[in-house]
C-alpha cells in the first residue's frame, strides 16, 4: 500500500519476512508532509508484528518527523529505523533521540527480529 502526498512524500507499508511491517519513505518529511508520515506509522503500528522504518530515501527529516517517530518508538519498542542520508543522519544526531538507527534494511529486520 502506497501513498503520495502533494508535499513530495511518498509512504509504502509492506509485509517482509512474515512477521516484520516495513514502512518505506521517499522525499521529504517536514510539516507538510508529516501529517501522512505519522498516519502510516499509526496504521504500521497497529498492523501487529515487529516494524521497521527506511528513511534511506529521505533527503531531509524534521523535528516534526522525528517527534513523530519518537512518538512510534514508544508505543512500539521493536521499531528499527533504517537512516543513510547525511541530513537524516544528523536529525538523529543533534536531536538526542535515542532510536535504533541502522545503516541497512538487512541489519535493521535483523534487529527488529530479535
Amino acid at each position: 500500500m502506497g501513498a503520495r502526498g502533494a508535499a513530495g512524500l511518498t509512504v509504502f507499508t509492506s509485509r517482509r519476512d512474515g512477521d516484520i511491517v516495513l514502512v518505506t519513505a521517499a522525499g521529504e518529511i517536514d510539516i507538510a508532509s508529516v501529517g501522512q508520515f505519522r498516519s502510516a506509522l499509526t496504521a504500521a503500528s497497529g498492523a501487529g508484528g515487529k516494524l521497521v522504518v527506511d528513511l534511506s530515501r529521505v533527503g531531509y527529516l524534521s523535528c516534526a518527523g522525528l517527534r513523530a517517530l519518537e512518538e512510534t518508538s514508544r508505543a512500539r519498542p521493536a521499531l528499527s529505523i533504517v537512516a543513510t542520508g547525511p541530513l537524516v543522519l544528523r536529525a538523529f544526531a543533534v536531536s538526542g533521540i535515542e532510536a535504533p538507527v541502522r545503516s541497512g534494511l538487512r541489519e535493521a529486520c535483523a534487529a527488529a527480529g530479535a
